[in-house]
């Protein structure tokens, strides 16, 4: 499995190959081969994190979430590095104004959950226009990112208005059991990359169908 995986990324670092996709080994190894300092594909100055691409039948638009598969709890500074992923992604996917939530228990600041104290601060940022065009808000709870009937009722004056684009989650437990739970539960279809390493990578679960694949294949060359 490690040949595999160095091999993988050798093919990358030696321009054989456009994109990487993660087959029957775990995720664990083939993010040592990409971090690998010496030989890895890591961006100087990146930080590699994952996004998932989701397409929910009871939600009107195409849906994004990060990060549910590499950072366990994103620091600020690799909170706005997914952020800005996560536009990226949203524009080639042809979304010129993308909705980012950023997503926590409570709509409240507090010292108590530092997160929302970070979040605080990309607000403010996104405000001063450091994020290009996109509307960012937060924190904010999922019901109320994407439903405007929710965020009513709650008295909640958002610009997302119940239509997020993106969910960027407080950590990699409350991203994977959102997305696991939306994937088992209702007919979803998703596809999977990572962002920040010199080419797009696929890391779908080995358990995966052949679509989820395809489609992750699909979503890696838009991407590229």
């Amino acid at each position: 499995d490690e040949t595999s995986a160095a091999l993988a990324v050798n093919l990358i670092r030696t321009r054989r190959a456009d994109c990487i996709m993660k087959g029957l080994i775990s995720t664990d190894i083939l993010l040592k081969a990409l971090l690998n300092k010496d030989t890895g594909i890591l961006k100087r100055g990146h930080v590699l994190t994952h996004i998932g691409a989701m397409k929910i039948p009871t939600y009107n638009k195409m849906l994004f979430v990060s990060d549910s598969a590499v950072i366990p709890f994103p620091t600020l500074q690799q909170r706005i590095e997914m952020i800005k992923y996560a536009i990226n992604v949203c524009h080639n996917f042809g979304i010129e104004q993308p909705r980012i939530a950023l997503i926590h228990c409570t709509e409240k600041i507090s010292p108590k959950f530092p997160i929302t104290i970070d979040y605080q601060q990309i607000v403010d940022m996104a405000k001063k226009g450091l994020f290009g065009n996109a509307i960012i808000d937060g924190p904010i709870d999922v019901k109320c990112a994407c439903s405007k009937n929710a965020a009513e009722i709650k008295g909640i004056n958002s610009p997302i208005n119940g239509l997020a684009d993106v969910l960027i989650m407080p950590d990699i437990e409350a991203a994977n059991a959102f997305y696991k739970a939306l994937t088992t539960f209702l007919d979803t279809d998703i596809a999977d990359a990572l962002q920040g390493a010199e080419c797009p990578v696929v890391l779908t679960s080995r358990s995966d169908s052949s679509a989820v694949k395809f489609d992750s294949l699909a979503m890696a060359c838009l991407t590229c």
